[in-house]
């Protein structure tokens, strides 16, 4: 089975945009705005569930998301964030951090991957993407 997380192909660019590159792991930002902020941590190497990975290579994995996470609730006021890790459609580990807000779409339920489709211009995806970087940037 194909990844596009692993072959960078045109699905992946078609999806999200690559913010910066931590630890053991690949910060994007998804296309799809629905909510705002809402990225992906995904591990460098192809792993498909989190006992696969070393105890060092589980720390660092979590702290790459920690250090996303604490952007992503600072730059987005988020009120609460929901962390996603499926994988059954697209099989490597990866983490969906999505900002939420009381009251905002999807509150008290599972985010919606693809609904309330928020799409920015490019200049707006970029400026965020830089926004993010910064702030991230920051941190390590």
């Amino acid at each position: 089975m194909s990844c596009f997380y692993c072959e960078k192909n045109e699905t992946l660019n078609q999806l999200m945009t690559r913010i910066c590159t931590l630890k053991v792991s690949e910060v994007y930002l998804v296309k799809n705005q629905n909510f705002p902020g809402r990225c992906v941590v995904a591990f460098k190497d192809h792993k498909t569930e989190w006992f696969q990975l070393t105890e060092e290579e589980r720390n660092d994995f979590g702290r790459d998301m920690a250090v996303v996470a604490e952007a992503i609730y600072c730059l987005f006021e988020a009120d609460k964030l929901n962390y996603a890790i499926y994988g059954d459609g697209v099989p490597h580990l990866h983490c969906h951090i999505i900002p939420k807000k009381k009251g905002g779409y999807c509150w008290g339920s599972a985010f919606d991957m693809n609904g309330n489709r928020t799409e920015l211009s490019e200049e707006e995806f970029q400026a965020r993407i830089d926004l993010i970087y910064n702030y991230i940037k920051g941190l390590k």
